[in-house]
């Protein structure tokens, strides 16, 4: 197999594989690495400070806990609206001619790399007695959609598109122990759908994988609400085509991180709460993954040597009116992929978080929460090299590609609450 074969199999495949949402946009419109985190319009308008405390059930995706927000039977639908600018520069590198060439044919920058793209978000819960609840959450929780709008570009020798599909099914039961303190725990099943092509190459492999949730929520004062909330890595068995012509089977092995979400939300006045957050992604879980296609002897290795992800949030809510309320925040976010990893297919960085949002209170079943966000996201560069396993440009390799990402994000989300009754919402308290 040619090295530069080689090198298109390994950085498109070992980009994407990781991944999963139905409809998504590029990796930088989400979280870091290939994650997805808007999973609740509530939430956004903060930008995600609180999300593991439990107020509401869409906290449900960082808590398991969080089914016993609301009494009764309850809903939730959010839709997410990504709309990402991102584009990489080539500067150098054997694939542009020393810069010379992509020059010569206006072939330097990739365009757009992400479309526009709706994240969806549900769910739901219905209230046993007056300490268990069950809980039902639908999300995407990774995903990785790209493709150049000049699929010329010098970087298109590396890898073109990538196309993933997922879907994660939460059931969940939460139970108080006390009226200050809810336990809960859940199981994660998750499809996961992954379609490549790149020059020379396409392939497509899919498995279900199974995990766990599981969170407790705390108020040890009146005004005071602690949260801690895990979502267990989930472990799949791929399996499918992979054609260069001739089509053969293949298989890989791959784990999602796992996380740890830990939210704050404390009562400064009567109307104003001040809510903290910080999320952990275990992405050094990850590594190097083995692909293994059947007559072609030698397995190809996935470089996915990634560090953990952090993400720390602050946001402010303010009760304008009783059915009305205002909040706002910002967040910073350490990319898990480090500047000698990155990739045409993932040029993820560190970025800035800024956000508003607002709940009213439509009738006593129906409440709309909207959320809006702006991410600035550092420049990214990347360096691809031609010797070696198409890794990084470690000293003494020559460069294929050297580029660098740029992008912005803004987000808007919306979301309908409906309460349905059902369950025993007016229940005697404890005793």
């Amino acid at each position: 197999m040619s090295v530069l074969r080689r090198t298109g199999w390994e950085i498109g495949i070992g980009a994407a594989t990781l991944a999963g949402v139905s409809i998504a946009a590029m990796t930088a419109a989400h979280a870091g690495g290939f994650a997805i985190r808007e999973q609740s319009a509530y939430y956004q308008g903060m930008s995600f400070a609180g999300a593991g405390t439990g107020d509401t059930l869409s906290s449900m995706y960082w808590n398991s806990a969080a089914a016993a927000a609301a009494p009764g039977m309850n809903s939730e639908s959010h839709i997410s609206l990504i709309l990402p600018d991102s584009e990489i520069t080539a500067t150098d590198g054997a694939l542009t001619g020393d810069g010379a060439l992509c020059l010569a044919t206006n072939d330097c920058e990739s365009g757009d790399i992400a479309d526009p793209a709706l994240v969806p978000a549900s769910y739901a819960n219905y209230q046993i007695n007056d300490q268990l609840y069950l809980g039902l959450a639908m999300n995407s929780g990774f995903g990785l959609v790209t493709k150049p709008d000049n699929t010329d570009w010098a970087g298109s020798a590396i890898a073109i598109t990538s196309d993933v599909f997922s879907i994660n099914v939460n059931p969940t039961l939460a139970y108080k122990l006390t009226p200050e303190l809810t336990v809960g725990v859940g199981v994660q099943i998750e499809y996961l759908n992954v379609r490549l092509n790149n020059p020379d190459r396409s392939a497509e492999l899919d498995d279900i994988g199974f995990g766990a949730t599981a969170g407790v929520t705390w108020t040890p004062a009146p005004g005071t609400t602690l949260g801690v909330g895990y979502r267990s890595a989930v472990s799949f068995d791929l399996e499918g085509d992979y054609n260069i012509g001739t089509s053969f089977d293949a298989e890989a092995d791959l784990t999602l991180p796992d996380m740890v979400t830990i939210g704050l939300r404390q009562a400064v006045t009567e109307r104003i709460d001040v809510l903290v957050g910080y999320e952990w992604t275990n992405w050094s879980r990850v590594g190097s993954i083995p692909v293994d296609v059947t007559g072609l002897g030698t397995p190809e290795t996935l470089r996915l040597e990634y560090d953990d992800g952090h993400f720390v949030s602050v946001g402010l809510e303010y009760a304008y009116t009783p059915e009305t309320t205002l909040r706002a925040g910002a967040a910073w976010e350490k990319s898990p992929i480090p500047d000698e990893e990155r990739n045409v297919l993932l040029p993820d960085s560190d970025r800035i978080w800024l956000s508003i949002g607002a709940t009213h209170r439509l009738t006593e079943n129906i409440t709309i929460d909207l959320g809006y966000t702006h991410i600035f996201a550092d420049d990214a560069p990347i360096c691809r090299a031609i010797e070696g396993p198409a890794g990084p440009c470690d000293p003494g390799t020559t460069p294929l590609l050297i580029a660098e990402g740029d992008a912005s994000v803004d987000i808007i989300a919306a979301s309908f609450k409906y309460k349905w009754g059902g369950g025993e919402p007016e229940l005697e308290p404890f005793k």
